[in-house]
């Protein structure tokens, strides 16, 4: 849009993919910005606690000028980051624990509850099962459109496509060779509500994901019935991991970091690392500290 006088221009979290734009006429926001920023004489400003490897590369060369907050702002001085932990999950099979909760974590969300903290549980897949598998056949439901597999969805009782809307009922038996063995694999965020439920019942419990928020006025809604102390475990997906900044939430649950880092993407580690540390920050803001558990397969992946 045109804008006289133009001096400044802010790019805040800078790394976020969504400057992307996938559709044609294919651009970067960021560098569309700085190119407008150079016709225009203006300074750029790229804000991010978690920056491009591209964009902290041109700092590290001189290209840009690297500026760094060395300190966190927190309510009280010498306040530190949050504890984290990593838990491998591998350990947790071999000693027997088969739930989507390690000990670590299950024994920290009744410790900061019993504490009366609150507690965020962040999963970055959407729905109850994340694929139906025929266990006689082998055969995934997939989407009669677009060939992607079909996620269970518990609230609605029905399979949803992630990628175009597509839904189906949910079938009795497998559509390839008619045996009842259907099994439902992985999980979204519906079904770690429903896990969080069996695990800790006296825990009351908020879903934000895109299938909770459906209204202009949901966001707004679950943040302050979370805020008000509505509830003791908020659980939710990306939308939970940045901007949050709430005094009493003194553990962050990451309840499976292996999500994002399997995607088929070139940037899935940095992405991963970049979300991580964003849903890491969410903790840990009030004088009650916090900790971080992130639960993982891959312990000794760089992200």
């Amino acid at each position: 849009a045109p804008q006289p006088d133009l001096g400044l221009i802010v790019i805040d979290e800078e790394h976020e993919w969504t400057y992307k734009q996938d559709n044609v006429p294919h651009y970067h926001a960021r560098d569309v910005a700085i190119k407008l920023a150079e016709l225009a004489g203006a300074a750029v400003v790229l804000g991010s606690a978690t920056p491009d490897i591209e964009t902290y590369y041109q700092a590290q060369h001189g290209d840009y000028k690297l500026l760094t907050l060395p300190e966190r702002v927190v309510p009280v001085a010498g306040a530190a980051l949050p504890r984290v932990e990593i838990v491998d999950m591998r350990e947790e099979l071999k000693a027997g624990n088969r739930g989507i909760f390690s000990r670590s974590l299950a024994r920290a969300v009744n410790e900061a509850i019993a504490a009366r903290g609150q507690v965020i549980l962040f999963l970055n897949r959407r729905g109850g099962a994340t694929f139906i598998q025929c266990r006689s056949c082998g055969f995934v439901l997939r989407c009669r459109r677009c060939e992607a597999p079909l996620s269970q969805h518990i609230a609605e009782d029905v399979l949803t496509c992630h990628q175009c809307g597509y839904k189906a009922p949910i079938p009795p038996a497998c559509p390839n060779c008619h045996s009842r063995q259907l099994k439902f694999l992985g999980a979204g965020t519906q079904k770690l509500e429903q896990e969080a439920g069996y695990t800790f019942p006296r825990a009351r419990q908020l879903r934000w994901d895109s299938d909770s928020a459906d209204s202009r006025t949901s966001h707004e809604d679950i943040l302050q019935k979370f805020r008000g102390g509505q509830a003791e475990i908020l659980i939710g997906t990306q939308m939970v991991a940045k901007g949050l900044d709430i005094p009493s939430v003194t553990l962050v649950g990451v309840v499976s970091a292996d999500t994002s880092l399997n995607l088929p993407d070139f940037r899935a580690g940095e992405r991963t690392f970049q979300l991580l540390c964003q849903v890491a920050g969410r903790a840990g803001r009030g004088p009650s500290g916090g900790r971080v558990i992130i639960q993982t397969f891959a312990p000794e992946n760089y992200a």
